[in-house]
């Protein structure tokens, strides 16, 4: 089973696109993960697509405090002179975001499924 729990903090403002061909929403942001023995933390971007994409991308903010649980993800490329390139990050999809500290009382609560 591939599933990481993570608590962390938004290190920038989330970016959503769109995908070109299947029109579908993205938004990925760099978070901060607490590690203990590591006073700087750990750093991962955090994808998700859809419905959370949007609510991400909606009410996220550079420092917004979430809890999420979503699987380890591995890109694997090679570049024009034919180095080998891979970064990890995780994605996270519905029932599995969300914020910690609510920043409005309007705000709403994660999406319950995509699509």
């Amino acid at each position: 089973m591939n599933t990481v729990t993570i608590t962390g903090r938004f290190c920038a403002d989330p970016e959503m696109k769109i995908t070109p061909t299947a029109g579908k929403a993205v938004t990925t942001v760099r978070v901060a993960i607490n590690e203990p023995g590591r006073p700087n933390g750990v750093f991962i971007d955090l994808q998700a697509w859809d419905k959370t994409a949007e609510f991400i991308a909606s009410y996220g903010t550079s420092g917004r405090l979430f809890e999420a649980t979503a699987r380890l993800a591995l890109d694997q490329w090679d570049d024009a002179e034919g180095g080998k390139h891979a970064k990890h990050y995780l994605v996270t999809g519905p029932y599995q975001f969300r914020f910690l500290d609510k920043a409005a009382a309007t705000e709403p609560e994660a999406p319950a499924e995509d699509g």
